[in-house]
């Protein structure tokens, strides 16, 4: 891997959020052609931006712990 994690990271991310605004835009053109998965899409788009959010978030908490941790070896002398 020539890249940084957070550039893959971040990349994904954006992705996943473009899939999940359109779930939701589905969502919102399906309510008003009165379709019986409307409420479906809406609920999918918002739960796959909350977990990429989530994921993102711990995954750069997780990377900080791990550089912390490998930082606080090499200064212990």
């Amino acid at each position: 891997m020539n890249k940084p994690s957070w550039k893959i990271r971040r990349r994904i991310v954006w992705g996943s959020w473009a899939l999940g605004a359109v779930l939701v835009f589905g969502g919102i053109v399906a309510v008003f052609t009165d379709r019986l998965a409307a409420g479906e899409l809406v609920a999918g788009g918002v739960a796959l931006i909350t977990l990429i959010a989530s994921a993102y978030i711990g995954g750069a908490v997780a990377e900080d712990v791990q550089l912390h941790k490998k930082i606080g070896a090499e200064n212990d002398g």
